[in-house]
Order: C-alpha cells, then structure tokens, then sequence
C-alpha cells in the first residue's frame, strides 16, 4: 500500500514537474536524507510561526508537522493548483493553514489573513526554484521583513545548477551573516541546502 502511494505521488510530482517546471524547477520529490537536511536547522522547540514557500508534493511539509510544537503555526505557500488541493486533502490539524498564494505576495496575505506582522516569523524553508524568479526581490520585499532578527531562511538548490551556486552565496551573503552549506548526495539530483542567520536588514 505504502509503496502504490509513492508511486502515486511520484507520477503526479513528475508530471507537474513536466508542465510547470518553471514553478517547481524538480524532476522528482526529495528524498527522505534531503529532507531530513532541509529541516535539521528549524528551530522546532522554540519555534512559534514556520513559513514553507512551495509545498510541492509534501515531503518537506510532512516532516515539519511532525517535528513541530503542536502550538506553534505552520503556514505553506503553494502555487500550483494541483499540488495546493493534494496538500489541502493530507495536510490538517490545529494551526497547519495551506494558501494558494503567490510567496510574493506573501507578507500582505500573512497581514491580511493572519494579522501577522513583519519581523514575526522564526523561519522560513524555501524550496522554489531560484533561479527562476526574482530571488533577490524575493528576500528584500518578503523574506527579510518577516523574518524575526533571529530569524532562519532555509534554501534548497540542485547540483545540476551547481555553477549557480557560485551566484547563489554572494546574494545570500548580502542579506544574512551566517550561511552554512550542507550537500545531500542522496538525492535524484544531488542538492544543496543553504541555512541563512543573521538578518543583515530585517523589517526593510
């Protein structure tokens, strides 16, 4: 049963991926060691409001609703249509909210849904694609304002993009003191994982 599920879920991963790879930028759902890499530096005991930008197929999601204090507040932004209404069947429980909801619009929504202000969140996990948006407006207009001084991004990006990397480091270096690397070889492609501290601009 177990194993029909994930196969379920890889087939519908896949051919999202295929129509929207822009949105998603993955060809397969992270494995179990990539998530556990994702997650490892959230703040879970003290943690009082988590932000995930792009669900996906749920493999980051799942784990941090089970590692998360049950008072605490999880709220994940998706995009995709199909992944959103895959998320909003599996995805429950008190203080879970999934958005259909650009991350770009992410700090009005949380104000106008949530009356959550800016400099509130303790971490973010982000899973989009970089390289395919507007990264830098992404952390000056979204992520830095929510962030509490104190505050955790969490970025993800495929070895495949690897010479990105090198482009990737110098703008997260502008915008938090502390990035640590982890890379994750156990993974359809192999990834990195970037764990930012040290909001250099928080509340701009």
């Amino acid at each position: 049963m177990r194993i029909r599920k994930f196969e379920n879920i890889f087939i519908k991963f896949i051919n999202e991926s295929v129509k929207h790879f822009k949105e998603i930028g993955s060809i397969a759902p992270d494995s179990a060691i990539c998530v556990d890499s994702i997650v490892k530096s959230v703040p879970f005991e003290s943690a009082e409001l988590i932000l995930e930008y792009g669900g996906g197929s749920g493999a980051v999601t799942g784990e941090i609703i089970k590692r998360r204090e049950p008072e605490s507040t999880f709220i994940c932004f998706e995009k995709n249509n199909n992944f959103y209404h895959s998320l909003r069947q599996t995805i429950k429980g008190p203080n879970i909210f999934v958005l259909h909801e650009d991350v770009f619009n992410s700090k009005n929504v949380l104000l106008s849904k949530f009356n959550i202000q800016v400099g509130s969140v303790d971490c973010i996990i982000s899973t989009l694609p970089w390289s395919l948006l507007d990264f830098e407006e992404l952390l000056e207009k979204e992520v830095l304002p929510l962030l509490k001084e104190d505050g955790i991004f969490i970025q993800y990006m495929y070895s495949v993009a690897f010479l990105n990397g090198f482009r990737l480091r110098p703008i997260l270096k502008k915008y938090f003191t502390q990035i640590d690397l982890d890379f994750v070889f156990f993974n359809i492609p192999p990834t990195f994982v970037y764990t930012c501290r040290g909001n250099r601009n928080p509340n701009i």
